[in-house]
């Protein structure tokens, strides 16, 4: 019996490293990045850290999901039609960053390189309070409800919260 025992307990044991590096294997990264802030400066920042997390994960073969959450002022980073709206059309929105593309630029390509991988949201609570309608916002980026519970619900399945300061 304790034989038995004991040749269970080392193919257990043998068995840990393949079990973990299945769950490796499987395992998406999953990130939520909430968007609430004016400054180019953070957005550029936000950016970069995205860019470099997707770089790293694509040449590991990382499996990866990114969502960006704008609300607040940062909602103006996703619009394209600042007309009759709380939000003034701003020279950095086209502007600026590594490349001297724009915030606008950058979140679009960003979109279209990882493709499913990265979803951008736009938090119609923010929109309404500033009499942005569905048209105005630019089409790489989802409409939530609320973005603060959109954020609620991904921290919830599992998602990594991230906030650039």
């Amino acid at each position: 019996m304790k034989l038995i025992n004991l040749l269970f307990i080392a193919l257990s044991i043998a068995a840990l490293p393949l079990a973990a590096s299945e769950k490796a294997d499987n395992d998406v990264v999953k990130v939520v990045y909430q968007c609430d802030f004016p400054e180019p400066d953070r957005v550029h920042l936000m950016l970069n850290t995205i860019k470099n997390a997707t770089e790293y994960y694509d040449k590991n073969f990382i499996q990866y999901e990114v969502d960006i959450v704008a609300l607040g002022p940062c909602l103006q980073y996703v619009m394209k039609d600042f007309n009759k709206t709380g939000f003034e059309e701003k020279p950095y929105i086209t502007k600026g960053g590594p490349t001297g593309a724009g915030t606008r630029s950058r979140l679009k390509g960003l979109q279209l390189t990882g493709g499913d991988k990265i979803k951008i949201y736009a938090c119609k609570n923010t929109m309404d309070n500033n009499h942005v309608s569905e048209k105005q916002i630019e089409d790489f980026a989802t409409i939530t409800l609320a973005g603060i519970v959109k954020i609620i619900d991904l921290e919830r399945n599992g998602y990594a919260y991230i906030k650039i300061k």
